[in-house]
């Protein structure tokens, strides 16, 4: 055995193989999380919609798009995902899905590391990662791609946070946190708050405040201002029944709280008893002086409000971005526990035990998962067996002449105005076809289709 062999088989103590152990469970994790969702991981509504408008791009409009402070593009970032995998891998749904998976795996590791600096706990912030790593919540980040914009919007609001709360944080670190921030409102436009959740670090978690550190705050106010104000100007409703219609009003602030939480925990409480329930542990924080965890609370709710008066616009995986409070929380928890078992038992017996509860732990989590999202999981296969039969009909037809009018008598479920025309142009790859649904065929139609059991049927002309 060479001496190399020796030296690491030596570094390997016992106690270092053991904290790699939260890595394994974790990564076992999510990779058992994923697997649940691949057969239903294909393309969604919004997937063809996204990549209809993709087609018509070039890589300088999506470049200027993502340069431009003040452009009113739509999420560019994310755009910029569906731009080069369409180009790359055309409609093959596995390199979508992957990079959506390698995103949110890297996400878990950030929120292990922002949660390790702030608890100064490794058991709280591998508790934090494993909740985040397979939450039954936001089900769709495991299988709709087009929450792409979450993802990117998580990474770098996360990787952001982690460079801010460095202890000895100089202008290089700012400027770079303050890239980060727009990376990640070009991503999606929750990411807008993240800087009130960095003053809140400085004000409330930060020991020592000076002037350097209040002239840090500059330039990244200045761009989630500038950013907000453009985005509130193109993407607001002006009707009650616009998507992005905003009632902002404090009956809407409660109101959508308690949904929030309500969709999380999947209870129906009223809105009363999670204003109560919330006012009480708020007191209990300023009571027992815990400013992390007054941090990590108001977290919660400061990444929320960019979303939280869309009265028309409310999904379960918007608690993405604002989770990592709660996972804040629960290190905080773990890491109070951990420090008094070990206080009170052998360092043996305290780790041995730490370690096996976390294993189960990520097994009950998994399980939990597996059985609350079961229907949905049914659900989405029906749905991508659909869509996917749809794409292979399609793309199996001979290709129509330029103008060609593409009749369908009927479609795949949930296909909504429009999403029959992004549909087609990006299955056949053609953005100069039309198609139209109709209740009978034109006499001159040449292409006469019916979407039936998964599959996509070509009718002769003499067949109205």
């Amino acid at each position: 055995m060479s001496a190399a062999v020796k030296k690491i088989l030596v570094g390997l103590r016992p106690s270092k193989v053991l904290r790699l152990l939260p890595v394994l469970c974790v990564g076992v994790l999510l990779l058992s999380t994923f697997r649940l969702y691949e057969q239903g991981a294909y393309f969604w509504l919004d997937d063809f919609d996204n990549l209809y408008w993709m087609q018509r791009a070039s890589l300088v409009q999506m470049l200027r798009w993502i340069l431009n402070p003040i452009s009113g593009s739509f999420r560019p970032v994310g755009m910029l995902c569906y731009w080069l995998l369409l180009r790359c891998f055309d409609l093959n749904p596995i390199p979508y899905h992957w990079l959506a998976w390698s995103l949110h795996t890297a996400n878990t590791a950030l929120v292990y590391f922002v949660l390790k600096r702030l608890t100064k706990a490794r058991s709280g912030a591998a508790v934090g990662a494993m909740l985040f790593a397979s939450q039954a919540a936001f089900s769709q980040i495991y299988w709709n791609f087009g929450t792409i914009f979450e993802l990117l919007a998580a990474l770098f609001s996360f990787a952001g946070l982690l460079l801010w709360t460095r202890e000895r944080r100089d202008w290089p670190h700012v400027v770079f946190a303050s890239l980060l921030l727009f990376l990640a409102m070009k991503s999606k436009e929750m990411a807008v708050a993240m800087p009130v959740v960095w003053f809140c670090y400085d004000l409330i978690v930060r020991e020592k405040m000076d002037r350097k550190t209040l002239a840090h705050w500059m330039l990244p106010s200045a761009l989630a201002l500038s950013y907000g104000l453009a985005k509130a100007l193109t993407m607001k409703g002006s009707t009650p029944t616009h998507a992005y219609y905003m009632s902002i009003n404090g009956s809407t602030l409660i109101s959508g709280f308690g949904i929030y939480f309500n969709m999380l925990f999947r209870t129906n409480f009223s809105l009363q008893f999670w204003c109560a329930a919330l006012l009480v542990f708020l007191l209990l924080l300023i009571l027992s002086r815990n400013r992390l965890a007054l941090f990590f609370l108001l977290y919660i709710f400061i990444t929320f409000l960019p979303v939280i008066f869309l009265i028309n616009h409310r999904f379960a995986f918007y608690w993405y971005l604002p989770f990592l409070g709660l996972c804040g929380l629960a290190a905080i928890l773990t890491g109070g526990v951990a420090s008094r078992i070990t206080a009170r038992n052998p360092q043996w017996l305290a780790g041995a035990g730490a370690y096996s509860i976390f294993a189960l732990l990520c097994w009950g989590i998994f399980l939990l998962h597996e059985e609350v999202n079961r229907p949905e999981r049914s659900w989405l296969k029906q749905r991508a067996d659909e869509y996917r039969g749809f794409v292979t009909g399609l793309k199996t037809l001979p290709q129509p002449h330029a103008g060609e009018v593409i009749y369908f008598n009927s479609q795949p479920s949930n296909f909504y105005p429009g999403c029959l025309l992004a549909a087609t142009q990006v299955a056949l790859r053609r953005t100069d076809v039309n198609a139209r649904l109709v209740s009978e065929f034109p006499p001159d139609a040449a292409y006469r289709l019916r979407f039936q059991e998964s599959r996509l049927i070509q009718l002769p002309r003499a067949d109205n």
